[in-house]
């Protein structure tokens, strides 16, 4: 049994520290944007994410991308 896997969403998520918790762990806030092209790089992904980081007051801590994927049985 094959199985193939398409990709049909994805979405970024920029993740920035807003400041420190009292247990000295990082406060981050996350910012999601969905919808990207699915047949975008990586480092292009990266790249806007960190320009859009970039208009916080607030250092980049993260850029993600999160993929979903269709399995489907050949």
């Amino acid at each position: 049994m094959a199985v193939t896997n398409t990709r049909v969403d994805s979405d970024l998520i920029v993740s920035v520290k807003i400041g420190t918790k009292p247990s000295g762990a990082d406060d981050l806030r996350h910012y999601k944007f969905s919808k990207l092209k699915i047949d975008a790089t990586d480092e292009a992904v990266y790249a806007v994410g960190a320009k859009i980081a970039s208009v916080f007051p607030y250092p980049l801590k993260s850029v993600q991308r999160v993929n979903d994927n269709m399995l489907i049985n050949a």
